[in-house]
């Protein structure tokens, strides 16, 4: 694969100086380390996940290609993996094809944009779409799967999006194939619908959307095709009132979800809102403000035929530094109050704190661990509760020069009384990290 992928490079590279039609060539890239340690443990013993400290680096290098005034096409490379896994049997030191699409602007109908390949997606705030593995998921072919799942960069679909622009409303269409599975022909999991992004003025915008997941993979023979989600939402940001920014979201999802064979398929009535505000000071320290408050709804009842819980669809938002691996983006709430300023003009200092809630209680006396990084860990619940427990996550990012940065990421959770008195003991990680932009 690697001699394949090289061979490409050249092959792109040496037919680019052969074709007058290649007006230029920019190539881009970024490298980061970070050293990391966490205890997710939250006081469980055994085999269970207890504190880790791993190293991990990143590197990406873009290749943009400028074919015509109207024809553009774009490749990124990727490599991620864990300091001192180097296995050439696996995806360990293994690069991939992170970005890999074409872009024909003026397509046939002057307002029509096309791009096709592996593509970046992502609207809005990134609640429905932003991630094919969802946050705190990676696919197992990351060398990051099962060590740091939240922090891999791979965010890219295979997919069509069509863009048609009509000033001030921009239409775009999208197909992409999230999975592509071999069991049968109804086994594939797609996502297709539009989004459609209307200027009411300079500094309102309001959007409209439908996106469907279409997840036939749990099909066990051809033929059904009943398996899906429809998300129908509204969207708006405005920043009309001076340094003030104001943000809401609200969708409402439908549709069935297969139960098995010869089982009832559920039908899904479930939805999420998002309301939030940041507030610029203006101040000397570029100090800002921000409040946030999310519900994503829960199942209130597993024995009826209603599938009431969210499904978190391709979401991209990070729910803090530990409570985003031990929970998804469902049956869920929290308010989350930040604040970030300047303590010199190149260091800047931020602070995130989460009250977290269930939407809905949870059934029996124990929970697993959302992400992979913890999917062994089974905690002790009290099922009587909602109450999940505080996070409290703190930033410092040191611009060293123009192009390099280094940060430092720290975080604690702070189990509520859902936890039982067995596994509340505080969860903490900490990030050093050092990147490079060229």
């Amino acid at each position: 694969m690697k001699k394949l992928i090289l061979a490409l490079i050249i092959t792109f590279a040496v037919s680019s100086l052969g074709f007058a039609a290649v007006q230029n060539i920019k190539v881009s890239g970024d490298i980061s380390a970070q050293a990391i340690t966490r205890d997710l443990s939250l006081g469980l013993t055994g085999t269970a996940k207890d504190s880790e400290d791993f190293l991990i680096s990143q590197i990406r290098v873009r290749f943009d290609a400028d074919l015509t005034e109207n024809v553009s096409a774009v490749v990124q490379l990727l490599n991620e993996r864990l300091w001192g896994a180097e296995n050439e049997t696996t995806s360990d030191t293994g690069v991939d094809l992170d970005l890999g699409y074409i872009v024909m602007k003026n397509f046939i109908y002057d307002p029509l944009t096309v791009t096709i390949g592996r593509q970046n997606l992502r609207f809005g705030r990134g609640l429905i779409v932003g991630d094919p593995d969802t946050d705190n998921q990676v696919s197992d072919a990351s060398a990051l799967y099962g060590v740091a799942d939240d922090l891999s960069l791979r965010k890219s679909f295979d997919a069509i999006r069509a863009t048609l622009d009509f000033s001030p409303l921009t239409l775009d269409i999208i197909y992409a194939k999230v999975k592509e599975n071999a069991t049968n022909v109804e086994d594939d999991v797609d996502l297709y619908g539009f989004n459609a992004n209307y200027e009411v003025s300079d500094n309102t915008t309001v959007e409209g959307y439908l996106f469907v997941k279409d997840k036939d993979q749990g099909a066990t023979s051809a033929g059904h095709n009943n398996d899906k989600v429809y998300t129908v939402g509204i969207r708006g940001e405005t920043t009309a009132i001076n340094n003030l920014t104001l943000y809401g979201e609200y969708a409402y999802q439908f549709g069935r979800e297969y139960q098995g064979a010869g089982k009832s398929d559920l039908s899904r009535d479930a939805f999420a809102a998002q309301v939030g505000a940041d507030y610029a000071l203006k101040d000397s320290r570029n100090t800002v403000i921000g409040l946030c408050y999310t519900y994503l709804s829960g199942d209130d009842d597993s024995n009826d035929s209603d599938q009431d819980a969210w499904d978190p669809m391709f979401e991209d938002q990070k729910v803090g530094e530990i409570a985003n691996l031990l929970f998804n983006n469902t049956n869920l709430q929290y308010v989350k109050l930040s604040v970030g300023t300047d303590l010199r003009q190149d260091i800047r200092l931020g602070l995130d704190y989460y009250y977290l809630r269930l939407a809905e209680k949870l059934s029996g006396s124990t929970m697993t661990g959302a992400s992979s990084v913890i999917s062994n860990n089974e905690y002790a619940i009290d099922s009587s509760e909602k109450d999940i427990g505080n996070e409290i996550d703190l930033s410092l990012k040191y611009d060293y020069t123009e192009d390099v940065q280094l940060g430092m990421y720290a975080g604690i959770f702070l189990p509520g009384d859902l936890f039982n008195n067995s596994n509340d003991s505080t969860a903490y990680s900490v990030r050093g990290t050092v990147s490079v932009d060229f």
